[in-house]
Order: C-alpha cells, then sequence, then structure tokens
C-alpha cells in the first residue's frame, strides 16, 4: 500500500516524523509545532492536527501490514536480543 503525500508542501518525511512525534510521545499539537519550529520549519499546529487526522490511520495500517507479514529477516521476532 502506498501513502499519497499528493499536493503536500513538505516532504513525505517531514509529515510522517511530525504524526510519529505526536502519536509516540505524549505531546501536543503545539509541542510538536515547537519541535518543528526548533529545527526551521514553519508548520502551524492545525496543520499537525490535520496530518494526524489524515495521515495517523493510514501509517497504523501500513504498520500492522508489516507485522503481519511475518518474521523479518528470517530471524524469530522474539530472538531480536542474544544472551553473552
Amino acid at each position: 500500500m502506498t501513502i499519497l503525500f499528493a499536493r503536500r508542501q513538505f516532504a513525505p518525511a517531514i509529515i510522517r516524523r511530525a504524526v510519529w512525534l505526536y502519536l509516540r510521545f505524549t505531546l501536543s499539537y503545539r509541542d510538536v509545532e515547537d519541535l518543528l519550529a526548533e529545527r526551521g520549519l514553519d508548520v502551524s499546529y492545525e496543520t499537525v492536527r490535520r496530518w494526524v487526522l489524515k495521515f495517523g490511520p493510514l501509517f497504523a495500517r501500513e504498520l500492522s501490514m508489516i507485522i503481519e507479514a511475518g518474521p523479518w529477516f528470517g530471524a524469530n521476532p522474539g530472538s531480536r536480543f542474544r544472551d553473552h
């Protein structure tokens, strides 16, 4: 599944990062706006809200498809950590 970012002023990587910041951490839209402003991006909190509402479910669906695909790189998911 391909997520279309047509007619967006910002790069898909910026949109993904803004949505990830909001959903991963307990941040407000204004907190995400401030974090992006520190990096030189002029994005309003309302734009972040629209991105979360539009792309959040799409990103979640994309991740669930990846997880359902099975073992990563031919290994068991529980074997990511080795005892030394």
